[in-house]
């Protein structure tokens, strides 16, 4: 045992004053908790993977694969609610589809004739979807 005329302070050597008391955390507070709104809950819990049976067979599946089966099923046995909420999603994944359709102005034009040609391959002329009306 080291008297206190013979310690040598230094390198991994903290004075004896300033260490860690016996019983003492060096993290009295602990690791802050992560704070977590209603939305990322919510994420968490539809992100998990389930066991799901159906019949004979077993399949892992989101909460949100087998919440969307479930719903979809339910409407196709009959409930009005449900068959209406589906019908209004699909025809605004149209509307959204629609949007995202591309056009191809001549400068575009011009570059894939440049790129096809270049890879050897014909040139076949883009014609527009026809729109669907409502």
């Amino acid at each position: 045992m080291t008297t206190k005329q013979n310690y040598v302070v230094g390198y991994g050597k903290p004075p004896k004053h300033s260490r860690w008391q016996k019983g003492q955390s060096g993290n009295p507070k602990g690791r802050p908790r992560r704070n977590r709104d209603i939305t990322g809950l919510v994420d968490a819990l539809l992100a998990q993977r389930i066991v799901v049976r159906n019949g004979k067979t077993t399949k892992r599946m989101s909460r949100l694969d087998h919440l969307l089966h479930r719903v979809f099923e339910s409407a196709l046995a009959g409930d009005p609610r449900l068959i209406r909420m589906v019908l209004d999603e699909a025809r605004k994944g149209e509307g959204r589809a629609e949007k995202q359709e591309r056009h191809f102005g001549p400068a575009d034009r011009e570059v894939i004739d440049a790129l096809l040609k270049r890879l050897g391959v014909a040139s076949t002329p883009i014609t527009p979807r026809p729109s669907h009306q409502q």
